[in-house]
């Protein structure tokens, strides 16, 4: 047994305890099971493995089995290999492979599984359909880079650079939690290899360069021993009959042919474009610290604005904490038409990846900015982009129901958002001409906001700023037409968006709540929502996964955005249907309110003084500050002590408050503007209800009809459910403690229409499924008491737009563009102070 403890009590006091308390745990020897070989046999080679994939991916993977080097760490062979197959620089095999069209991005390396004895080495490649297609000439630039690597031999100073940088890496890393730390030092410390003196220091134990080892493990990189899986949706001349029995996947195994195999294996192979990279010259030799003055000092909780003019802030903060040389610096380019259409949308985002795959190139030598402005399109590197983005839209339709519920609010309500699928059809009409035109242009009105923090001295700061400036040379972009991003005011009203879901084979369905609350800029209400939210996420998880079973996925979460009003957010993903969810989220408000109640002192005052510490806490590091300070400088707010001011508001509100906020915003019965947008996406394996049915019956209907049809009672008719229902509630309303109980009264409703066996419930699955029939029928019959009637909520008539209105004053939304257009927007946020800098330009 091996032991990590992690506390932040003294450590003579850690280890007493850790001895008292695992000193009579008995040792039962080395029980690991080894592998006294690899089990990747020979037969098992030289195979090609095509594997159908639900999303449209394209990726091989080349993979070869290796011994067990766990006791070479001080080296690290395979390192030293996966450095030369996998750096990016001009000259790579990545590089070759996207200049051909073929490859969109590499990575090489051993994997990291627990293994004792074996390892597998693997060389992934995400391909475009036409490089799959191409996957023998992959593996041809492969070898040959492998061939001219044993050409050349092992490198020291390769060793060396790897070694430095490691070190740098360590010395100044950035502060990670004990516990994370503790959990990573559990699994190094069963290497049976790795000295008690390397275990904290194992990535920079990193110093012996061993010529015969890395000749060794680069023995296994050989064309006797390697196997290729091909991942695509659809392989063109291949058809893939075998089943993996786990997962279902479909795959065909089949051999490589011998003459490619041959030629992989002879001395002679040579591809035109590849090199060995060349030395580092960036590497850092310099870490002395500006700033020698911390110690002591109290920490500036800001930054200082150095330059502001008409195109122009820059933000400086010197490190006065952290006595690290290392630093951030944050550019924000602020242009007016990035995202003015949905094909400058598309157009722009093209350009900023085809400028980070160029610039990889050149990511060991000296960056050059120039190319912002000097850009060229490469036609093959344009057709390439276009392909994969066409590959990510169309994978969407495979995200989770709930990350899809999301994803569509996000389209309701913001004004930034593009749908999907009007990006996707914008990819077709774009030309490297037409890209060249837009990237040309793109800087020709701009503001520039610049922060940077760390070890730094004002003089190198004005310095860079010079520089950026020099480099964009655009005509000022007026603080008006920054191009905020901004939401949509959503008038009081409860709204609902179905759709389908694309992905037939999904069994799940989610549904997205969002309930709106006060603006943002009421500090006090944002805090007061803070505290609810862990209330309310203990709750409603309680409620409605733990107890009623309703999801794999139960969430409750606020959303605070830049602009505009915050929103708790109530959100459940599984197989019930989301009418049936929607009872339970409704039932849930209800209820909350009595729990808000019911909450103690002690639960109050615990759950404030929990939010305030977490304010209280300092930054961890200066890539953590210059995060902080970036938000506030982009967004414009340039609240630098809004964390300060958050935690001393919090400790004034009293729990009454809770209360009176929930009841102001939260729940319908008592809120003046409810205000309320609920997503969902529903599984094509259950019934939905159509648009008329929609139209003529309230929810409790709907849900209790999806949970017998779901029951297996498809014969039912909808219009006798609730006509049954509305009976029920009038018993119950008349004689609520003598009324049946819902199994009765579900008896009673489906003894009239089921078949002659009479029977209520099966057993398995199909129980289940009838408790929430039950269940559902009892939310129906109490349904008055817990949801209401929004009719009088909304005083707009959006039936002229072809929104649709339910019995119970719900709007239902079939175009959520015509319904945008009605509603107006919130403007941005004032800033926080008046913006001084502290040089004039």
């Amino acid at each position: 047994m091996k032991l990590v403890v992690c506390g932040n009590h003294p450590l003579d006091q850690l280890v007493e305890w850790t001895v008292s308390k695992f000193s009579d745990v008995k040792s039962r020897g080395d029980n690991v099971q080894r592998s006294l070989g690899h089990p990747r046999s020979a037969e098992f080679l030289g195979k090609v493995i095509h594997i159908e994939t639900v999303n449209d991916v394209h990726k091989i993977d080349i993979s070869f089995p290796v011994p067990d080097f766990k006791a070479m760490y001080r080296s690290d062979p395979f390192d030293h290999i996966s450095h030369f197959l996998g750096y990016k620089d001009e000259g790579s095999i990545i590089a070759y492979l996207k200049q051909q069209g073929w490859a969109t991005s590499l990575s090489v390396g051993a994997d990291t599984a627990y293994n004792y004895g074996f390892y597998e080495f693997t060389v992934s490649v995400s391909a475009t359909p036409e490089g799959l297609e191409h996957y023998e000439d992959i593996l041809r630039v492969v070898f040959a880079y492998v061939q001219m690597l044993l050409s050349s031999g092992p490198q020291e100073w390769v060793q060396q650079e790897m070694a430095s940088m490691k070190k740098i890496d360590f010395d100044n890393r950035t502060k990670s939690r004990a516990l994370v730390v503790a959990l990573g030092y559990t699994h190094l410390i069963h290497n049976e290899y790795v000295a008690p003196e390397h275990v904290l220091s194992k990535e920079c134990a990193y110093e012996k360069f061993n010529y015969d080892d890395i000749l060794h493990c680069l023995s296994f990189i050989n064309p006797d021993n390697f196997r290729v899986f091909l991942c695509a949706a659809k392989h063109k001349s291949t058809e893939c009959l075998e089943i993996e029995p786990y997962f279902s996947a479909a795959y065909h195994v089949g051999g490589i042919s011998a003459d490619l195999l041959r030629e992989l294996a002879s001395n002679t192979m040579h591809v035109e474009g590849l090199s060995l990279p060349e030395r580092n010259l960036s590497i850092p030799d310099d870490f002395s610290i500006k700033n020698t003055n911390m110690l002591g000092a109290a920490a500036v909780l800001r930054p200082t604005l150095l330059k502001l003019n008409d195109n122009f802030e820059l933000w400086f903060k010197q490190d006065d904490q952290f006595s690290s040389p290392k630093g951030s610096i944050s550019l924000g380019i602020y242009v007016p038409n990035v995202n003015s259409s949905p094909q400058n949308n598309i157009m722009s985002d093209l350009y900023c990846n085809m400028l980070n795959s160029k610039l990889l190139e050149d990511l060991h030598n000296f960056v050059h900015a120039e190319r912002l402005r000097s850009f060229k399109v490469d036609d093959t590197q344009l057709s390439m982009h276009i392909s994969k983005y066409r590959q990510n839209y169309a994978n969407i339709a495979n995200d989770p129901p709930s990350q899809l519920c999301a994803v569509y609010k996000r389209y309701i309500t913001s004004t930034s958002e593009w749908h999907h699928q009007l990006l996707e059809s914008e990819l077709a009409k774009i030309t490297p001409a037409k890209l060249q035109a837009h990237i040309d242009s793109l800087f020709d009105v701009t503001y520039t906001k610049m922060c940077m923090v760390g070890n730094f001295d004002e003089a190198e700061a004005l310095k860079v700023a010079d520089n950026v400036q020099t480099i964009i040379k655009s005509t000022p972009n007026l603080g008006y037409n920054l191009c905020q991003p901004r939401e949509y005011n959503i008038e009081a009203g409860y709204y609902v968006y179905q759709m389908q879901l694309p992905n037939e084979d999904s069994v799940n369905s989610a549904v997205h709540s969002s309930i709106y609350c006060g603006p943002i800029t009421d500090k006090r209400e944002t805090a007061i929502l803070e505290i609810l939210e862990a209330l309310v996420y203990d709750s409603f998880f309680s409620q409605l996964r733990t107890k009623h079973q309703l999801g794999y996925k139960v969430a409750a979460l606020c959303n605070i955005f830049p602009v505009g009003r915050s929103e708790l957010v109530l959100r459940v993903e599984g197989e019930s249907n989301p009418m049936y969810v929607t009872l339970h989220i409704n039932k849930f408000i209800h209820d909350m309110q009595q729990s808000l109640l019911d909450m103690s002192d002690e639960q109050f005052t615990n759950r404030v003084q929990s939010l305030v510490k977490q304010y209280q806490e300092g930054v961890k590091s200066i890539s953590h500050e210059a995060g902080k300070y970036s938000v506030e400088v982009n967004n414009g707010t340039y609240d630098f002590g809004k964390n300060i001011a958050m935690a001393k508001l919090l400790q004034s509100i009293i729990k009454e408050e809770l209360l009176e906020f929930w009841n102001k915003y939260i729940n319908p019965s008592t809120a003046p503007v409810y205000t309320r947008v609920d997503v969902q996406m529903w599984s094509t394996k259950i019934w939905r209800p159509t648009e008329s049915d929609i139209k003529t019956y309230p929810v409790k209907t709907l849900a209790l009809y999806g949970c017998l049809h779901s029951e297996g009672n498809e014969s039912l008719d909808i219009g006798k459910v609730d006509e049954f229902i509305t009976t029920a509630i009038a018993a119950h309303k008349e004689h609520p403690e003598t009324s049946d109980s819902a199994d009765l009264l579900l008896a009673a409703l489906k003894g009239a229409s089921l078949s002659a066996s009479g029977a209520m419930y099966t057993t398995g699955e199909s129980a289940e499924r009838a408790t929430h029939t039950g269940t559902s029928l009892e939310l129906a019959i109490k349904e008055h008491e817990t949801f209401g009637n929004y009719a009088d909520v909304s005083h707009t008539n959006f039936a002229t737009i072809g929104m649709d209105k339910t019995p119970d004053g719900l709007w239902l939304m079939t175009d959520y563009r015509k319904f945008q257009a009605t509603q107006s927007m919130y403007g941005s946020e004032l800033p926080a102070e008046v913006l001084v800098p502290k040089y004039s330009s």
